[in-house]
């Protein structure tokens, strides 16, 4: 069979989006994910282009805990610091044979506060954003092409 550190890895994508909501489903999944699959091998993914901004995902992940109880009951890990930025993306990066460090942004206060006025923080979801703009968005021959 196929254990932790093999050649498999979980990539978060919608899941941690459905399950945030419920901290003992999300506590089941994404323990299960790193026992499983091994600490090194579960990876940040949001599938963002469906959804809109991902922040209030990350700042949720951010800040998850997995009981103490749940963590004694089925041999979960505690979900440290350290364990959050392998999934946000150590573990990517090193599965992508990728140096963080070397392809870090370096840029002053001043050069941030210009990017953050420039282009701002976008929450915005794409796509229609009720039942009816979505039934007419699919009565159309190709509703793709919208956004082609």
């Amino acid at each position: 069979g196929i254990g932790p550190g093999e050649n498999v890895y979980a990539e978060l994508g919608s899941t941690w989006r459905f399950v945030m909501s419920d901290p003992t489903a999300a506590a089941h999944v994404i323990g299960k994910l790193l026992v499983h699959f091994g600490e090194d091998h579960v990876l940040w993914g949001t599938d963002s282009i469906w959804y809109g901004s991902p922040q209030d995902q990350i700042e949720s992940f951010r800040a998850f805990q997995i009981s103490e109880e749940l963590q004694e009951k089925h041999g979960y890990p505690a979900l440290t610091d350290a364990l959050k930025r392998k999934v946000f993306g150590l573990n990517a990066a090193k599965l992508h044979g990728l140096d963080p460090a070397a392809g870090a942004c370096r840029f002053d206060k001043a050069e941030l506060q210009e990017i953050r006025f420039r282009y701002g923080r976008k929450n915005q979801t794409f796509g229609p954003t009720t039942a009816t703009a979505a039934r007419l968005l699919a009565a159309q021959p190709e509703p793709w092409e919208r956004w082609s």
